[in-house]
């Protein structure tokens, strides 16, 4: 859900779609709408939407002036600040991949001379092409042993491609069409604050951002400060999780991230990595010996 869509809405000529704007942007504390809220405060003609406008901009002014910030929120709570925060500087970056390419180089040169060592002693005692195949069936099924065991190794490095668990962000989901009206009669016809406290929940895990005006005319109205509570907490939730989708798929989010890593600066791109008989010599990789043939005596 973008501010602008919501901001539109400022302008629809129905009352209560007015009304149901400002509530949403009044319960999810949008202070990026309190410029637009004063210039609309002026020419609404609605005695009920002026009185709430003034009560949204009163709240949205204080949000701002305490630091909120819709996107610092969404930060937080899907965890990119915590992604951010576990990207390796440059430095450590590059000492990693070095570390991984020394690594993946010890084992293929050891491989080569195992090859031509193995592929020697068979020709030397006679034991034939068939030997020599099975020998290194044999060599290859031990390397790659070898292999997984230097992956394991490898990845507890703090390779930069092997983030720590927890380190990556939640990923964005689409906004739904679920219907929620069950949930939403439970919440409004229940005598009971804790079935009432479920069907908030349970309409913020439905994903359905149009559920936003339900929930600020619970927030603005209900009796109970504790589902009032709620249907703010878990309304906000909605809105950020709607506005977090559209920023990945604008290429907003991946802008922000980008700008916040060089900020502090960590890479922002993994560089391409040569192999690992090129990573020193700058050369092509040299091809295994040929083993020599069969002695015929």
């Amino acid at each position: 859900m973008k501010l602008e869509a919501l901001l539109s809405g400022l302008q629809n000529p129905q009352p209560a779609v007015r009304l149901d704007i400002v509530r949403v942007l009044g319960m999810v504390d949008e202070v990026g709408a309190l410029a637009a809220l004063r210039e609309h405060y002026q020419a609404e003609g609605d005695p009920v939407v002026r009185s709430a406008i003034a009560w949204a901009g009163k709240r949205l002014y204080q949000a701002q002036q305490a630091g909120y910030s819709t996107q610092a929120e969404i930060f937080r709570f899907f965890g990119v600040d915590r992604e951010i925060e576990a990207t390796p500087d440059a430095a450590e970056a590059e000492l990693m991949e070095k570390l991984e390419r020394d690594l993946e180089s010890t084992l293929q040169n050891r491989q080569q001379r195992s090859n031509v060592k193995q592929a020697g002693i068979a020709a030397a005692t006679g034991l034939g092409v068939g030997l020599v195949a099975g020998g290194m069936m044999g060599l290859g099924t031990m390397m790659g042993g070898m292999k997984q065991g230097a992956s394991a190794a490898s990845s507890n490095l703090g390779s930069s491609d092997r983030p720590d668990p927890g380190s990556k962000r939640t990923p964005a989901m689409k906004p739904s069409t679920t219907d929620f009206k069950v949930w939403l009669r439970r919440l409004l016809e229940s005598s009971n604050d804790a079935q009432r406290e479920q069907a908030i929940i349970e309409i913020q895990q439905l994903n359905n951002p149009a559920a936003l005006p339900h929930l600020a005319a619970v927030f603005v109205s209900d009796n109970s400060p504790k589902i009032r509570e709620s249907a703010q907490r878990f309304g906000k939730i909605l809105y950020w999780s709607s506005v977090y989708w559209d920023m990945e798929q604008s290429g907003a989010l991946e802008a922000e991230i980008k700008r916040r890593l060089e900020e502090l600066g960590k890479r922002t791109e993994k560089p391409a990595i040569p192999s690992p008989n090129q990573a020193d010599s700058g050369t092509a990789p040299r091809a295994a010996s040929e083993p020599p043939p069969p002695s015929s005596q």
